[in-house]
């Protein structure tokens, strides 16, 4: 089910309207949490009703997992007050130790086992044929690589699956509330009270097939009850608008441009360079549009219901390095990837060269987990290769900006800086845009046939490219534009967000998504 469907408009309203009737206030949490989370199913089964299962699989186990792991651990902080209260021989206080050690390891037990069935249903449904590719000839029977590769992919399933390790990890970590501990560790007759909260973090709605990624310690305390009164409503008027515009009216009318990138070298290779560009451009610009115009409608959905959902982009194409680009772009995955894998694996704290090669694998995977192709594994692994030489590069200026003459001309150091802020901007946005090819074109030799064509100086000119691009284009460079002077004149921003020119805005755009929306599609980020 799309958010841009006339099914979801009603399973919206009616879903709402319930949400909000008068419960007894006493059970208006339970009837609210379990009214999300029947049409948190609705949703998800629309297309494919079998997928509920696994979606249902990969709940339990989490929601399992975290109460074995919180018991092992109580066992483990009981034993250790027994331990001090006791006055005792050393004979006798060594049995404490080996006795908990024992304890920790089942926890432990717990975490690992609970993080490799996630990571396994993922490579299962996400990979198995992908690796079974990689087996020589011979390996396996035809019938069986066939299925493997056959298999279709969950949607949503790298989203919820990171969302039910990040529960994991944070119960072992203790980066949970207490509030929330107590929730999570229900047993015996509360145990389905308990598996059900847990649930509807996992699959709620609004984020379940696209994100954001939502963290567990991030998300739990905010399960309670909702009162109408208590909306955001400027949060839900920013996110709904603004998504809706940027999704129906800009992404849709430009992948019906850049779409015939998607064809292969034959529909590339004679392209013209003001035409091939043009394309490049406006995919640049439509995968920006599509993938944060449902960010922001998942905002916008979570505060109708009370619940805040991280921002997921942060006006990306205003970055001057890649390293700055990865702290605009899908907030969540690189946040997710940085306290989940980077840091874990040592981060920047053992020595130049392991930092380097942890930057390195931390993108492979992300590019990986973006698709089962060698193509995003390409462009991970350079995106990594750019933010290690960025920080080498770095590393490098920190010690020759102390060799700079301070004596020079403060005014012509404002200038030189302008002009080399300008170009670290030009050099980003383009290698940035260069690397979305891997995104859109089947394989790598249509990405050979497009830079043939972009440097073939063939100036022919087709004008709906080129229109696209200017119009539709436009309003995510004037998007851009808008955070631009947020973060660099926010008391002129301020000034104009509380004048009537945000409400012209949005009412325009309300216009164009119902006069020119392009030909419905799924979200670019379904896929993954």
């Amino acid at each position: 089910m799309f958010f841009h469907s006339w099914e979801f408009l009603i399973l919206l309203v009616a879903t709402a309207v319930a949400y909000y009737l008068p419960v007894v206030c006493g059970r208006r949490r339970v009837w609210q949490v379990s009214l999300l989370l029947i049409a948190s199913a609705v949703f998800y089964a629309w297309e494919n009703p079998k997928l509920l299962l696994l979606l249902g699989v990969s709940c339990v186990i989490n929601a399992v997992a975290v109460e074995r792991i919180l018991f092992w651990k109580s066992k483990v902080a009981s034993s250790r007050r027994e331990g001090t209260e006791k006055e005792a021989d050393a004979l006798e206080q060594d049995a404490p130790s080996a006795r908990e050690r024992h304890l920790e390891h089942r926890a432990r037990r717990w975490l690992v086992g609970t993080v490799a069935a996630n990571l396994g249903l993922l490579a299962f449904f996400k990979y198995a044929g992908f690796i079974a590719g990689w087996l020589p000839e011979g390996w396996m029977g035809k019938s069986m690589l066939e299925w493997l590769r056959g298999i279709p992919l969950p949607v949503g399933i790298s989203f919820y699956t990171f969302q039910g390790i990040s529960l994991v990890v944070d119960t072992w970590r203790r980066d949970i509330s207490p509030h929330s501990m107590a929730m999570i560790r229900r047993r015996g007759r509360d145990r389905p009270a308990s598996i059900r909260d847990l649930s509807f973090y996992i699959s709620f709605f609004p984020q379940l097939v696209a994100g954001p990624i939502v963290k567990a310690h991030d998300f739990l305390d905010q399960i309670g009850a909702k009162r109408w009164g208590d909306i955001d409503w400027i949060t839900v008027r920013r996110g709904l608008v603004t998504g809706y515009f940027l999704k129906i009216f800009v992404a849709d009318n430009l992948a019906e441009q850049t779409g015939v990138l998607a064809l292969g070298a034959d529909k590339v290779e004679g392209m013209s360079t003001v035409v091939s560009m043009s394309l490049l451009y406006g995919y640049s610009l439509q995968i920006f549009a599509d993938f944060a115009g449902y960010s922001l409608i998942a905002i916008g959905l979570g505060a109708l219901f009370g619940y805040k959902l991280p921002p997921n982009f942060n006006f990306p194409y205003l970055s001057t390095s890649i390293t700055e680009f990865w702290r605009r772009w899908h907030l969540s995955l690189s946040s997710w990837l940085r306290d989940y894998l980077y840091i874990p694996l040592g981060g920047n704290r053992k020595g130049g060269g392991r930092t380097y090669f942890n930057l390195f694998l931390v993108m492979f995977l992300g590019g990986l987990w973006h698709g089962a192709a060698w193509k995003f594994a390409l462009w991970g692994s350079l995106h990594g290769v750019f933010l290690a030489a960025e920080r080498l590069v770095q590393r490098g200026a920190k010690s020759g900006e102390q060799r700079l003459n301070p004596r020079k001309s403060s005014r012509l150091r404002s200038l030189f800086s302008k002009l080399f802020a300008c170009s670290k901007w030009f050099l980003t946005f383009h290698l940035v845009t260069l690397l979305w090819l891997t995104f859109m074109m089947p394989d790598l030799e249509s990405i050979g046939a497009f830079f043939h064509a972009a440097g073939s100086l063939r100036f022919g000119f087709s004008g709906p490219p080129v229109f696209a691009l200017a119009f539709y284009g436009t309003t995510v460079v004037a998007y851009h534009a808008w955070g631009w002077l947020s973060e660099h004149r926010d008391v002129l921003a301020r000034k104009l967000a509380r004048s009537p020119l945000e409400p012209l805005c949005h009412s325009l755009m309300v216009f164009l998504v119902v006069t020119n929306p392009g030909a419905p599609r799924g979200f670019i980020y379904f896929q993954f």
